[in-house]
C-alpha cells in the first residue's frame, strides 16, 4: 500500500501511541522493559492529572516503561518500533509526545489518577538513539 501511494504521489501518515495496552504482546515478550512485577502486574499505570476538564485526572491504565532498563538496551525496543512503523507509513505522529518529557505515572490499582506524579522521561536521549 505504502509503495503504491508514493507511486501516486500521496504520502501515508501513522499514529504510533506513546503507551502499549496491558495485555500486548509487548509486555510479555519483553517485561525487563516494563514497571510490572513478577506476576506480570503494572506496578504503575500511565494518566493525566487533574485540570479544569476532570478533577479525577484521567486513567488510562497502560504499563509504565523503565526508562532506566530501555537506556541500558540502548533504547532497541523503540528503535525497532520506530523502523517497523516507517516501513508502512511515511510520517509517524507519536500520540502523546509530552510523555517523553515526563508523564503522569499512577499507583496500579488507584481508582483515578488523582493520586499519580510527575515523572521525568527519556528526554532527547531517546531520539538521539533513534536517529543515529
Amino acid at each position: 500500500l505504502k509503495k503504491y501511494a508514493n507511486d501516486n504521489s500521496v504520502k501515508i501518515i501513522g499514529d504510533m501511541p506513546i503507551y502499549v495496552a496491558e495485555d500486548g504482546s509487548d509486555i510479555w515478550s519483553n517485561p525487563k522493559l516494563f514497571k510490572i512485577d513478577e506476576n506480570m502486574t503494572p506496578v504503575s499505570v500511565a494518566g493525566c492529572p487533574p485540570d479544569a476538564f476532570s478533577v479525577t485526572g484521567q486513567l488510562w491504565g497502560n504499563p509504565i516503561y523503565d526508562w532506566d532498563a530501555m537506556e541500558k538496551d540502548g533504547y532497541n525496543w523503540w528503535i525497532l518500533r520506530v523502523r517497523e512503523s516507517f516501513k508502512l507509513f511515511d510520517v509517524v505522529r507519536i500520540d502523546h509526545f509530552r510523555g517523553f518529557e515526563s508523564y503522569w505515572e499512577i499507583p496500579y490499582g488507584d481508582p483515578t489518577a488523582e493520586f499519580g506524579k510527575w515523572v521525568k522521561g527519556p528526554g532527547n536521549k531517546l531520539f538521539d538513539a533513534i536517529k543515529a
